[in-house]
């Protein structure tokens, strides 16, 4: 009995670490993502040929935002944040095929 004590135990403590360690991995991929992809405001004051640049590089972190709306425990932990990163690369691929043209 002492022994299935022991391995029950372990196993709550590994399903916290994993927990832990996903909400940290979530936390701080969220925080890079609001760091680097440009706000309308940031997009508008930049000359054109900065812009398409900038662009290009924030399409790319749209691919990780779409990465975290696609996992479920991201969604669980932090759903407020990545609906905001996703409607700012909404707003990111609205202006990127508007400078590509028809």
């Amino acid at each position: 009995m002492k022994k299935l004590g022991w391995a029950l135990a372990a196993v709550i403590i590994g399903i916290g670490a994993w927990f832990d360690w996903t909400y940290h991995a979530v936390r701080m991929e969220i925080a890079d993502l609001q760091s680097s992809l440009p706000s309308e405001h940031a997009l508008d004051q930049l000359p054109p040929e900065q812009t398409a640049e900038k662009l290009k590089l924030a399409a790319a972190d749209c691919g990780r935002v779409d990465a975290l709306e696609g996992s479920a425990v991201a969604r669980l932990l932090k759903s407020a944040q990545i609906k905001q990163l996703s409607q700012q690369c909404d707003l990111v691929r609205a202006r990127q095929s508007s400078l590509e043209g028809p």
